[in-house]
């Protein structure tokens, strides 16, 4: 489990603090609470679509909730495609914002 939580925290230390300053830097001084509320819904509802769209990205639905060896088997490929995701996120942000 810690090898895993450490690879998704490098992934969001890569990703988040980067993304936040920009968005905060490019808005003009008296629009930064506009332009971080904006920054957090777009997070939020981010998180909310990949909460939702990842079961069906790795093929989960109906009983499938129901047998732990094709949850296991979701739960992995589910890992794999947010590791995936975090990576290019981290790449363009590095690329993009520098």
């Amino acid at each position: 489990m810690l090898p895993g939580m450490i690879v998704f925290a490098l992934g969001l230390v890569t990703l988040v603090s980067p993304l936040t300053a920009a968005v905060l830097a490019a808005a003009p001084v008296r629009h930064a609470g506009v332009a971080s509320g904006v920054n957090n819904a777009v997070a939020r509802a981010s998180s909310l679509l990949a909460v939702a769209a990842l079961p069906a990205v790795v093929g989960l639905s109906g009983d499938d909730y129901l047998h732990p060896s094709t949850m296991t088997v979701g739960y992995h490929a589910a890992l794999l495609w947010c590791a995936g995701l975090l990576a290019a996120g981290g790449l363009i942000s590095w690329v993009g914002l520098g």
